[in-house]
């Protein structure tokens, strides 16, 4: 019993915590709300438009099992490019977490971060969703408006 008092305490701690942080946030939303929402929109159009050109100039056969070869011979350009490539990544995928909380689009942007980088594993995941009947229907559709080829599985 002592036990789920002590979870108790800590849960209104942190409960009252939570509520002293995000007081300013509230108070800053509030008073500049016009501006947010602009933005929110503006992030909206960014993701969408993003997302249909990722979408659209991914080669046919990304999401098959072969592994890609880079087209760039020259290792230093190769390197800085994808230092580059992952740099924006990172920060698509931190403002992504951000709109998770602030108005945007934060999960269609946490994906795009994910669609740019390199990170382990990711090959497998982006194979995964894309076997979805939803997602692959509608990503072949956006190819198809781009009159592009629709992606091709195995």
């Amino acid at each position: 019993m002592a036990f789920i008092d002590t979870l108790k305490n800590y849960g209104s701690l942190l409960w009252e915590w939570l509520k002293a942080q995000s007081e300013p946030l509230f108070a800053f939303l509030k008073a500049h709300w016009v501006i947010v929402s602009i933005l929110s929109a503006i992030s909206l159009v960014a993701s969408l438009v993003g997302c249909a050109i990722v979408i659209a100039h991914l080669p046919c056969d990304y999401f098959t099992a072969t592994k890609r070869m880079s087209r760039i011979k020259q290792p230093v350009l190769r390197v800085g490019l994808a230092v580059l490539k992952n740099l924006f990544a990172v920060l698509l995928i931190l403002v992504g977490i951000a709109q998770l909380v602030l108005p945007g689009q934060g999960i269609l942007t946490l994906l795009m971060g994910l669609v740019i980088s390199d990170i382990p594993g990711k090959r497998r995941l982006e194979r995964r969703l894309i076997r979805l009947p939803a997602i692959l229907a509608s990503a072949n559709a956006i190819r198809a408006r781009f009159k592009r080829e629709p992606f091709v599985l195995d």
